[in-house]
C-alpha cells in the first residue's frame, strides 16, 4: 500500500472522529506521523482545496469539498441535496453546464458541476481550482469582501503567483466586483475558458461561514442568445433557495 496515500485517509479520519479544527502537532501526536510528513501532507490539502488553514490559530479544518464527496453514494440527506436538487433543476430548464463554487484562499473551487448534455459545452471537473478573479463566481465571491478586502487578495496573488500565470489586473477586478455588487449577479466572457462564458450569483446558503456562488457555463456565442433567460433562471434559482 501507499503510505502518504495511507496517511491522507488517515488524517481525513481524523479529522472526522476529533470533529474540531486541528494543529499539525495533534496530527503528529494522534497519527504517530513525522512532523515533516503531516506538514507537506496538511499543506498540500489546502492547496487542493481540501482543507482550510487559519493563520491566526495555525489550525487545520475540513473544507465544504470534503462535504461533497462521497455523500450521494448513501444519499445523505440535508443541505447538500437540497443544493444538488437546485443545480439539477437548473440544468434541466437552460440545459447548460451548472456549477457550484466556493472560495479557497486566493482561488474558486467548483463544488459540485453538472455538466450539460451539448455536444458543445463547458467541461470542467469538480474540485478544479481557479484564480478568484478569473472567474465569474470568484467575482461574485468577492462581491462579499469591501474593496480593501479585495485588493489585498489580488496583491497577494500578484506576490505569490507562479512565473507562467499573468497578474492581476487590480483596478479593473475592483470595477468588475462593483458591477457584480450592484446587479447581484456577474457575466464572465473567456475569462477563464476561451470561448465560454458563465453568468453567476450568490446562494444563501453559507457552508461553515462560507458564501456559496451558482452559475452557468456556456459557449460564448449561445450565452450571447440565451443572456436574459439564462440570467433570469440562474438569479431565480438562488433566490428558490
Amino acid at each position: 500500500m501507499v503510505k502518504s496515500a495511507l496517511r491522507v485517509l488517515e488524517i481525513l479520519e481524523l479529522f472526522d472522529a476529533e470533529r474540531r479544527p486541528l494543529r499539525v502537532t495533534d496530527v503528529v501526536r494522534r497519527l504517530d506521523v513525522p512532523q515533516s510528513s503531516a506538514s507537506m501532507l496538511l499543506k498540500t490539502l489546502v492547496v487542493r482545496g481540501y482543507l482550510d488553514y487559519d493563520v491566526a490559530t495555525r489550525e487545520y479544518c475540513p473544507s465544504a469539498r470534503v462535504s461533497f464527496l462521497g455523500a450521494w453514494a448513501v444519499g445523505e440527506p440535508g443541505r447538500r441535496e437540497v443544493l444538488i436538487e437546485a443545480m439539477r433543476a437548473l440544468a434541466d430548464e437552460t440545459g447548460e453546464t451548472v456549477l457550484l463554487g466556493r472560495r479557497s484562499g486566493l482561488f474558486m473551487q467548483y463544488l459540485s458541476v453538472i455538466e450539460s448534455d451539448h455536444a458543445l459545452r463547458l467541461t470542467i471537473s469538480s474540485g478544479t481550482l481557479r484564480p478568484l478573479h478569473r472567474t465569474a463566481i470568484g467575482i461574485m465571491l468577492m462581491s462579499t469582501l469591501d474593496d480593501e478586502q479585495v485588493g489585498r487578495l489580488l496583491r497577494r496573488w500578484n506576490a505569490e503567483r507562479d512565473r507562467d500565470d499573468p497578474p492581476a489586473r487590480i483596478g479593473e477586478t475592483l470595477r468588475a466586483v462593483d458591477v457584480a455588487r450592484r446587479q447581484g449577479y456577474y457575466e464572465s466572457n473567456s475569462l477563464a475558458t476561451p470561448g465560454s462564458g458563465v453568468i453567476a450569483t450568490l446562494l444563501p446558503t453559507p457552508v461553515r461561514g462560507q458564501p456559496l456562488g451558482l452559475g452557468v457555463g456556456v459557449p460564448v456565442a449561445r450565452l450571447h442568445a440565451r443572456r436574459e433567460a439564462l440570467t433570469a433562471a440562474v438569479v431565480a434559482a438562488a433566490r428558490r433557495l
